[in-house]
């Protein structure tokens, strides 16, 4: 196979603003013209955004913030853009010659497996031999386009989930949340801005100072973690911008026997289809990262940053206040830090999108996605507005137990009460976030918020209880158990202990 030029090959799919599909090239990027991404599967969008975001933090980084307002505001230049990845044009090769983008630097003269198991949500060994792939069936995918290995190669590499013995999860473990800092929903804004609120100044120890291995792992041996030694490799022995590129899978795609037909992911004919690759176990072992685009919570044994990872259920709005504040067990993404202190215009509304995998161990149950309101009152050191806000969720999630002691105990309990009160609650707990924030400047009239938010879950934990207990049609009489169940649901309630505080309006 040729080797593709990730820099100067037009290979990433984007979407006009007039509808229009195109492919670009990465310096393209700045074209006013482009409104988003393309891809057709979403975790290959959430990859190339962070693809994308990772070459301009690695070759066109601010130095500080007052030049990352200058092309805010006033945009990059094409020459300037070209200038920067030239610098980075070596790492950026995919073929058959080494070094090749997101594989290892040695031959691995391993087994070959089938293309599909670069796709996260492939059945794993085990399941084929056992013949346990209910779900995602084997040979779903058997031949790839380049452009399409490129995607799945780097989205494998930055979610890697546990892979068997010595096969490493990714810089971040296995199947970490991405936070990314985004314009508001309904504005017309190019690419191009949607990437740079995700791209941060560098200091002096953070900048690349050689564009090599440091960097980019694929460019020399790598370093494995085999036993008895178990090498690790941990943020002071590389560059900060290795975040972006971490390679934990030695893998080698099979350029020697490509075929010509149609790609199975995207459906472009191609004359260089892939079918197979070589895989290796004991790749880099990568230990006490921060990625800049992941929260994280601190280990409370060893002191080590843990990135948060996707859960059952999804993201909901009990996450909400660890993706966007900190607190004594959660930091946000350093991107979410950075954005409360840009000097950016208090009109402009900005979301949190936060995407990815939910793992059990290596397996693949489900991808999930959520927008979450960004508010620059968090970055007042002075407001206390976090703490109400915290406050309320600890009323909601000390609530929800009450509901489903009561709904158990007339055998009405089921896995689809807890993800039903998250998502049916959260409309109502934004609009009292902004009834905070609308009041911010009244600090002693806002407790009254607080009651309205205890009554809203009340009335919907006795609506769902009334709902299960009472509505069978077939039940002529009101059962006195129900009845004695549903008022103690109300005395629990009551006993809460946060109810008291809030009802006597005396904050903590």
């Amino acid at each position: 196979m040729s080797t593709l030029s990730l820099l100067d090959h037009e290979w990433i799919p984007v979407r006009h603003f007039n509808g229009q599909i195109s492919k670009i090239k990465p310096s393209q990027l700045i074209d006013e013209t482009i409104s988003d991404l393309a891809y057709f599967r979403p975790d290959f969008q959430g990859a190339a955004y962070q693809f994308l975001i990772g070459l301009l933090q690695t070759a066109f980084y601010p130095k500080n913030n007052d030049e990352w307002l200058d092309y805010w505001h006033e945009g990059i230049a094409q020459s300037q853009l070209d200038k920067a990845f030239e610098q980075v044009k070596p790492a950026m090769q995919f073929g058959a010659a080494k070094p090749a983008f997101m594989q290892d630097f040695t031959p691995l003269n391993g087994n070959k497996v089938p293309i599909s198991g670069l796709l996260v949500e492939a059945p794993g060994e085990n399941a084929l031999k056992r013949n346990t792939d209910h779900f995602i069936k084997r040979d779903f995918v058997k031949a790839i386009c380049p452009h399409c290995a490129v995607m799945a190669l780097f989205t494998l590499q930055t979610n890697a989930p546990a892979g068997g013995q010595g096969h490493r999860v990714s810089l971040r473990g296995g199947g970490p949340i991405t936070t990314l800092i985004m314009p508001e929903l309904n504005s017309p804004t190019p690419l191009w801005k949607k990437l740079w609120l995700n791209v941060v100044p560098l200091n002096d120890d953070e900048k690349p100072q050689s564009y090599d291995e440091t960097v980019f792992p694929w460019l020399n041996k790598t370093i494995t973690s085999e036993p008895p030694k178990n090498l690790s490799v941990y943020p002071e022995q590389a560059n900060f911008c290795q975040a972006f590129w971490g390679m934990p899978r030695r893998i080698e795609l099979d350029f020697d026997n490509i075929t010509q037909g149609n790609c199975d992911l995207c459906g472009e004919e191609s004359s260089e289809l892939i079918s197979h690759y070589q895989t290796k176990n004991y790749g880099v072992q990568y230990q006490n990262w921060r990625h800049p685009l992941s929260p994280y919570r601190t280990d409370s044994k060893t002191g080590a940053p843990i990135a948060i990872k996707g859960q059952p259920g999804g993201l909901i709005y009990r996450d909400w206040l660890g993706m966007v504040t900190t607190n004594d067990d959660n930091q946000p993404a350093q991107v979410v830090n950075v954005h409360d202190y840009r000097d950016l215009e208090s009109t402009e509304e900005y979301h949190l999108w936060c995407f990815g995998y939910d793992f059990d161990n290596m397996k693949a149950r489900c991808w999930y996605e959520h927008n979450f309101p960004v508010y620059p009152i968090f970055a007042d050191p002075d407001s206390d507005i976090k703490e109400l806000i915290a406050l309320a969720l600890e009323f909601s999630k000390d609530t929800l137990p009450i509901l489903r002691k009561a709904l158990a105990s007339i055998n009405k309990q089921s896995s689809s009460v807890d993800i039903a009160y998250w998502k049916e609650t959260e409309i109502p707990f934004y609009e009292f976030v902004k009834q905070l924030i609308d009041e911010k400047d009244n600090p002693n009239g806002r407790f009254h918020f607080l009651l309205g938010w205890t009554n809203t879950l009340l009335k919907y934990i006795t609506q769902i209880y009334d709902k299960a207990a009472f509505s069978d049609p077939d039940q002529q009489m009101i059962n006195s158990e129900k009845i004695s169940t549903r008022e103690k649901l109300l005395k629990d309630f009551n006993k809460l202990k946060n109810i008291k505080k809030i009802k006597n309006n005396k904050p903590s």
